[in-house]
């Protein structure tokens, strides 16, 4: 192929462009350091919420005018996630691509204002070629950041809701709602408004909820179905502090799991977690749902002189 060029986020479509050459190189190759189509778009609209998708999304095209490389300028982590094709990693075009998002990166960190002194990617532990294709970039381990774990699909065990809790399938609607449940789930950061306009954001697909008895949400997941490699990512899951202990999660997830079988066919399903050590109680709902851990994904960073 010829030179590459990058090319910003235009809209919707580039996106969805993105989200097909993803599926299409992840049944080629595998999920070993690709990310599932579902991280793509909450990376790009919640992790950098806030921020223009045109200036946090990049991709380049090949000669026949396909995507053959996509990348998510994680500004909010002084990171960027960089996706190519199988034909093109580790590759001289590769680098260059590479040493683009580093740069883009920094870039746009001092143009909001921010001084990094370091700059974080992220490399899977099954492909000891990429983690040296890292570390020839200057970038040395910084910390086991999360396992990628995965379900077949069977024996999976029965978790019903307690009495009068109900499952629901959220909408614009819910915002102040949703706000609420992740506030109490992970980081107090989300008002009606700014939630709301995640949920209407292009990469939405489905936010199941379980709805408590006195109206409010007592557990969330976001749900992303791969339809070409017939697979759910759920990212992320959580339960509201006033909630916990009382099994709404993994009925949630089994629910979810369930539908997702019934509606779209799905094969497996794949979610991931920090570790054990630093999360022990998102570890134990994963493994009694069923789930088996695939891989560890390390972040990497490299000081920024």
């Amino acid at each position: 192929m010829g030179k590459v060029q990058a090319r910003n986020y235009q809209g919707p479509e580039d996106f969805y462009r993105a989200q097909a050459a993803l599926m299409r190189w992840a049944r080629e190759a595998g999920h070993c350091n690709y990310l599932h189509k579902g991280d793509v778009g909450h990376r790009l609209f919640n992790s950098c919420s806030g921020c223009d998708p045109a200036d946090v999304m990049r991709y380049w095209l090949d000669d026949s005018g396909e995507i053959c490389a996509f990348a998510v300028l994680d500004l909010p982590w002084d990171a960027f996630d960089l996706q190519v094709a199988p034909p093109l990693r580790l590759s001289e075009e590769h680098i260059e691509i590479f040493e683009y998002c580093e740069r883009e990166t920094l870039r746009l960190a001092k143009r909001s204002g921010k001084d990094p002194s370091k700059i974080i990617v992220e490399a899977d532990d099954c492909d000891r070629a990429y983690v040296a294709f890292v570390e020839a970039r200057g970038y040395s381990f910084a910390e086991y950041s999360f396992a990628l774990t995965r379900h077949d699909l069977t024996r999976l065990p029965e978790a019903p809701l307690p009495a009068g809790f109900r499952f629901h399938q959220a909408t614009a609607d819910d915002a102040a709602l949703l706000a609420d449940v992740h506030n109490h789930s992970f980081t107090n950061k989300w008002t009606a408004e700014s939630y709301g306009q995640v949920f209407r954001s292009p990469h939405m697909e489905y936010e199941i909820v379980v709805v408590a008895p006195d109206g409010r949400f007592a557990a969330f997941t976001n749900v992303w179905v791969d339809d070409v490699n017939r697979s759910l990512l759920f990212e992320p899951v959580g339960t509201h502090s006033d909630f916990r202990r009382r099994g709404i999660g993994k009925a949630l997830m089994i629910h979810a799991l369930e539908r997702m079988q019934a509606e779209r066919g799905i094969k497996c399903a794949y979610v991931g977690h920090e570790p054990p050590a630093k999360n022990p109680a998102s570890a134990a709902l994963y493994a009694s749902v069923g789930f088996k851990k695939l891989h560890e994904v390390h972040d990497y960073s490299k000081a920024i002189a």
